[in-house]
């Protein structure tokens, strides 16, 4: 699919490190992974089209007019910012919806989208200042709430399973050469 989409190598990279954070998480907490390893590397197809904020609902009409399955589209479209409701989102200009992730999977696909910037990973402090700097202090605030959910979930803060598991190195070894 991100082939026919035309998806950059650049948002290819970033899919892929997205996905070996997303499914050291699920592993560890107990997600659905075939769900996780779906939404992880499909959540940012609709970047072929925009990188603006509209490019979470363009993912999820990619995805819903291949027909795939409902909670993938839903978890794709919940993945933005750790999430917006139904009037932030229409004040950012996209389509009328609640955006706010809700199952365990929409969390950890969020959460492990937040802590990737292109290809380097951030601790969830980081990546909750990057949120507040560009002014999104709400998500931050969320991210960090979803961040303290998933610990409790994996029994380990997740910047300590992320380091245990040397994902940093491991999404190098396996995302770099796709860029």
């Amino acid at each position: 699919m991100m082939k026919e989409e035309k998806l950059s190598s650049v948002v290819v990279r970033h899919c892929c490190v997205v996905n070996v954070v997303a499914m050291t998480i699920a592993r560890r907490c107990g997600a659905d992974l075939d769900l996780v390893n779906a939404a992880s590397l499909l959540h940012d197809i609709g970047r072929s089209r925009t990188h603006g904020v509209l490019h979470v609902a363009e993912s999820a009409t990619i995805v819903r007019d291949r027909h795939l399955p409902e909670d993938l589209c839903l978890c794709i479209e919940r993945h933005i910012a750790s999430g917006f409701t139904a009037e932030e989102a229409r004040e950012l200009g996209l389509p009328d919806g609640d955006y706010m992730p809700i199952t365990l999977e929409d969390k950890v696909v969020s959460f492990a989208d937040n802590l990737v910037h292109d290809r380097s990973i951030k601790t969830t402090a980081q990546a909750a200042e990057r949120m507040r700097n560009k002014g999104f202090d709400l998500s931050a605030a969320r991210m960090l709430l979803i961040g303290k959910e998933l610990a409790a979930m994996c029994g380990e803060d997740v910047d300590q399973l992320l380091e245990k598991a040397n994902v940093r190195e491991l999404a190098l070894e396996r995302c770099d050469k796709l860029a």
